[in-house]
């Protein structure tokens, strides 16, 4: 037998427990081995996570209660007891980071949000949380560098839900994710998104009125100079939460009016069938016909 088979038959060996003082004294030796390496490297990560904390004395604050960072594009709030009782005892309560509150960059009040994201690693687990603490500060503080990174969707919906389409510290962020990711042209100095349609259509989106919860909606037929305004507020969809962002709008519009005469009823919103159906003579024939279907079934 050469060496490479006699290792291969040692990793293939079971181990065999033993009630046997000898065995069990070695087992406690390498479980001791592990807490103190695991103590050890806690206290590695603590060090790390207090030099990114010195480093940043004008952007990581101490309230009485919360951890402040002060990121590129919004303000994120940390509870310290929430921090303290998962590093005090790691099997009380759920796993992972909970989510942080978001306000606007430089503010604590006002309107806010929330974004719940985990750091970057594939073995979380292994890792010690102040290592996972550290990680998550530093991509609070470098919010602008992380939005675009594939996995943070969550991010992009905060920064959103908090800002709306208006120009605002995140609108070169997600200018750039919005046009590399749809077809639509995003104008936030106009607080607005547009979009070519099918049939020779281009919609326009905006949520500039503080009156309205959801989007406002306009449209130009093929040749037409001016906007028509169709839908006053998405919020009035009949499915309103499929279309609360604008990505889930920007998919519906981009595939209109197509959809609402050709595909299934559900592909789209009735809603805004019916506001469309006002304006284009192939979408009404087609909810006439629908509704001739459900009176004969």
């Amino acid at each position: 037998m050469d060496e490479s088979q006699f290792l291969l038959a040692q990793e293939d060996e079971v181990e065999q427990p033993s009630a046997s003082l000898e065995y069990q004294t070695k087992k406690f030796e390498q479980f001791q081995g592990e807490i103190d390496g695991s103590f050890t490297a806690m206290q590695t990560s603590f060090d790390y996570l207090k030099k990114t904390i010195t480093n940043n004395p004008e952007r990581i604050l101490f309230d009485a209660e919360n951890i402040i960072v002060l990121g590129n594009l919004a303000t994120y709030t940390i509870p310290l007891s929430a921090i303290l009782s998962r590093l005090r005892n790691p099997f009380a309560g759920g796993s992972g980071l909970q989510a942080t509150k978001t306000t606007k960059k430089g503010e604590l009040k006002g309107k806010e949000t929330t974004v719940c994201i985990q750091p970057d690693y594939q073995n979380v687990s292994d890792l010690p949380g102040c290592d996972i603490l550290d990680s998550y500060f530093l991509m609070l503080l470098n919010d602008d560098k992380f939005i675009h990174l594939p996995a943070h969707q969550p991010l992009r919906r905060a920064m959103l839900l908090l800002y709306g389409l208006c120009v605002s510290p995140a609108s070169a962020s997600m200018k750039t994710w919005i046009e590399s990711t749809t077809a639509a042209e995003f104008k936030p100095e106009e607080a607005a998104v547009e979009i070519k349609g099918t049939n020779g259509w281009k919609w326009r989106v905006t949520d500039c009125n503080p009156l309205v919860h959801g989007f406002t909606i306009w449209f130009k037929k093929k040749n037409q100079r001016k906007w028509t305004k169709v839908i006053e507020d998405s919020s009035n969809f009949e499915y309103s939460y499929h279309y609360d962002d604008v990505i889930s709008m920007l998919d519906l519009l981009s595939d209109s009016p197509r959809v609402l005469i050709e595909d299934e009823m559900y592909a789209s919103d009735e809603y805004f069938m019916r506001e469309v159906a006002k304006h284009h003579q192939p979408v009404a024939q087609r909810l006439e016909n629908e509704e001739a279907r459900r009176a004969a079934s």
